[in-house]
């Protein structure tokens, strides 16, 4: 059993890790655009602007673990670049044309400052979709061939060019989208140019006919499209709960905004798991499968309960309340506020690394509408559920218990489809 957990945590670890460190580049630019003459207006202008990237970005996030999963089949591989490349293109377009309406600004009751800088920036970061999403194919075979320190790698290089380019530009220019864009591109152009070039120093993969595995763009499309919902809906759930929540004051909002970045950091070291599933199950024999898997439910259950130890520390012990006090600058009312949503959501990186180990079992099996039906049930209950303990005016840890509830919510439904539909694995033909 410590020799299973010892090699899954020798992939894992990496993987994780490059999670962890691309979250360093926002607060890196927040910290460059803070020191900008406009910096309210640019801070505003990046606020939105990330956000709307972040949201044409969604629906290539699931890229990853469907490249680790056609990484097995020349064929599907193939199509799977194509598809990668249209969708990426078509997001790009789409940010590009938002970006140029005028009149969005009065729709959505944004000062005109605000979204003149916020659009240029979108226009500026159109690249962005397009970029990502060959990055993550790439990503994803290199998972498959047992590379995940390279990703890692790859992942510091681009936090370093970020760096060295957001800072020399702050000297030349007081422009926020012009640092902004500049900034996330090199970096991430500088990782995807790593990525491909140790791409082509693997060797090549050899080509196995399976069943089930897309072949076309239809069958890939059916494929990929749940994973796609899932990822938006989930990425416009958590956009719409800071405006909920802006209802019940600017005390409010301030410390959900401070303790969902902290928890979502945190959290966010769970995802990879989902990739090891797919590696380490993919295509083996039924008489090791269930052997394999165990091992793999277990591990992720160490890795989960590691992380909500972290967060765990800082909403239980005294150590924890000063780090909270000294991250808001000393500021009591809200560290305390702050406090109470962590005694929630401490919970949060266990559950999410259970929802990737099932998420990572149902693409094994060929059933991702499941996960899509899943994403958009818990989902829906989460804004709801925010939505009505606002209206109620309740308070922050209410709104936390309403978060966890929605990721017991669609882990539920997730095991469920386990469970209930006798679903057979996407296995090599014979």
């Amino acid at each position: 059993m410590q020799s299973h957990n010892r090699r899954y945590l020798k992939e894992f670890a990496p993987m994780s890790l490059s999670d962890m460190v691309m979250a360093l580049g926002d607060p890196i630019i927040i910290f460059v655009l803070a020191s900008l003459p406009n910096s309210t207006l640019n801070l505003a202008a990046f606020a939105l602007g990330k956000a709307i990237a972040v949201f044409f970005e969604s629906p290539i996030i699931s890229v990853l673990p469907v490249s680790n999963m056609m990484s097995v089949a020349k064929k599907s591989r193939e199509v799977l670049f194509i598809f990668v490349v249209t969708l990426g293109t078509t997001l790009t377009i789409s940010m590009s044309a938002l970006a140029l309406l005028p009149e969005i600004s009065s729709l959505v009751s944004i000062q005109s400052e605000i979204w003149k800088q916020a659009s240029l920036m979108v226009l500026l970061l159109c690249p962005w979709p397009l970029m990502i999403a060959l990055r993550r194919y790439w990503q994803g075979q290199m998972i498959y061939a047992g590379q995940s320190t390279q990703i890692a790698k790859g992942a510091i290089l681009r936090c370093l060019v970020l760096m060295c380019i957001a800072f020399p530009l702050s000297l030349i220019t007081n422009s926020g989208p012009l640092i902004v864009a500049g900034a996330l591109l090199c970096g991430v152009l500088a990782e995807l140019v790593y990525v491909r070039w140790r791409v082509k120093r693997i060797k090549a993969f050899e080509s196995k006919a399976l069943n089930d595995l897309p072949i076309d763009m239809i069958s890939m499309g059916r494929y990929y499209w749940p994973l796609a919902q899932s990822m938006i809906t989930l990425w416009g759930a958590r956009l719409m709960l800071p405006i909920l929540i802006t209802f019940l004051g600017e005390q409010q909002l301030a410390a959900w905004a401070a303790v969902w970045v902290l928890v979502i950091s945190i959290s966010n070291g769970v995802r990879m798991l989902q990739q090891l599933v797919i590696r380490h199950l993919q295509a083996l024999p039924d008489s090791e499968h269930t052997v394999e898997r165990d091992h793999l439910r277990l591990f992720a259950l160490l890795v989960g309960i590691g992380f909500s130890f972290i967060l765990g520390l800082l909403a239980f012990s005294p150590l924890g309340s000063s780090l909270l006090l000294l991250y808001v600058s000393g500021d009591t009312q809200l560290a305390n506020t702050m406090h109470s949503v962590l005694l929630v959501l401490f919970a949060m990186p266990m559950l999410m690394a259970i929802q990737h180990y099932l998420m990572g079992l149902l693409m094994l099996k060929n059933a991702t509408n499941a996960i899509g039906k899943a994403a958009l049930a818990a989902n829906l209950y989460m804004v709801v559920g925010v939505a009505g303990t606002v209206w109620f005016s309740f308070s922050l840890s209410i709104i936390a218990i309403q978060v966890i509830l929605a990721m017991c919510l669609e882990i539920a439904l997730l095991g469920g489809a386990m469970k209930t539909r006798q679903l057979d694995a996407i296995q090599p033909k014979n």
